[in-house]
């Protein structure tokens, strides 16, 4: 299979036809009396959400507003597109609207949709834009995909894009923000989001983090919840801790890894893999797939790995890594990951 893309013409519009859909779900991600929750239901879309007239209308808005397509070809089969609309708007920042994406079912999680999205945003810097704001449907599915690029909610709402479903989720993707997800062999890396308040709970309860750590011991859900709200309140800023979640392919989330500013200026890592999941290389994986990129992001050539004498797995883990021992005392084990060892 090979996948190539370019722009799409306005008279191409009617092309979108040629999409396949049959795209199951049965989690969403709604407002019940007047808190998030999943909520369980079955549901099949065999054809665009709203109907092909409607989001053909609004592809055709999107050309004549002289905004820009881009679409996705197995050989002459168009299997993907996205649009953006040409309007900057947002009084604290510079939005332009993500307006659709999407791809034939069979052509999904395979990478299509990820190179859509960034490739548009591309296109959106040079119209002087500093974030995609996106109306994004409430499925697992649809939310799961741009968390994993990234996404986060909206900071600032658009009012009139809100109200018109009142189960979309509003959200903004920033283009000065590092590139996600961060693949490895088993596992991949994104941002933190709220949904995923409940498995951080239930993963932060173990022995050990107890023992070395108990500041990240979240007794109930709603503490998990007020974490994750100020964990991404820490995005928009390369001074302040960085920490992203670790899930395995399926989706599950089962760990952190973090870089935490010190008062000297300089960076410490940090890790943690939920015990039911540790044991199997999973921590060494994932921070060796974190090292390089969030290293480029806050452009610095060193970092260090400060951890318990005692914790002999998280030591193991850092000299995996390519850390190297810098200092120790009765207690605490300093080391110290440079990167020309990358």
């Amino acid at each position: 299979m090979s996948i190539t893309y370019r722009e799409l013409t306005s008279s191409e519009a009617e092309r979108i036809s040629e999409l396949t859909f049959y795209d199951e779900s049965k989690r969403f991600w709604r407002k019940v009396n007047g808190v998030k929750q999943w909520v369980e239901f079955y549901w099949l879309d065999e054809d665009f959400p709203d109907g092909y007239e409607n989001h053909l209308a609004a592809l055709k808005n999107t050309f004549e507003k002289d905004g820009y397509v881009l679409g996705a070809f197995d050989m002459d089969l168009l299997i993907g597109f996205c649009s953006i609309n040409r309007k900057i708007f947002g009084e604290e920042y510079k939005y332009v609207l993500l307006d659709q994406i999407f791809l034939s079912t069979e052509y999904q999680r395979k990478g299509i949709g990820k190179k859509l999205f960034f490739k548009c945003a591309e296109k959106a810097k040079t119209w002087g834009a500093d974030k995609f704001y996106i109306c994004s449907s409430s499925t697992e599915e649809t939310i799961a995909f741009y968390v994993a690029l990234g996404c986060e909610n909206a900071k600032e709402i658009n009012e009139e894009l809100d109200a018109d479903d009142e189960n979309d989720i509003q959200l903004e993707f920033d283009f000065s923000t590092m590139k996600l997800p961060i693949k490895a062999t088993r596992l991949y890396i994104t941002k933190f989001y709220e949904t995923m308040a409940q498995q951080l709970h239930l993963n932060s309860l173990d022995e050990d983090n107890k023992r070395f750590v108990p500041d990240e011991v979240f007794e109930t859900v709603d503490d998990a919840k007020k974490v994750i709200e100020s964990i991404v309140s820490f995005y928009s800023s390369q001074e302040a801790p960085q920490i992203f979640a670790v899930h395995l392919k399926d989706g599950l989330l089962i760990g952190h890894v973090q870089a935490i500013p010190l008062e000297d200026g300089s960076w410490e890592v940090g890790y943690h893999i939920a015990k039911p999941f540790a044991g199997n290389g999973f921590a060494t994986e994932a921070l060796k797939a974190f090292l390089p990129p969030i290293m480029e992001y806050l452009e610095i050539d060193e970092i260090y790995g400060i951890t318990h004498l005692e914790n002999l797995a998280s030591r193991e883990v850092l000299k995996k890594c390519g850390f190297t021992i810098e200092s120790e005392d009765e207690n605490i084990c300093c080391y110290i990951f440079q990167n020309k060892t990358i």
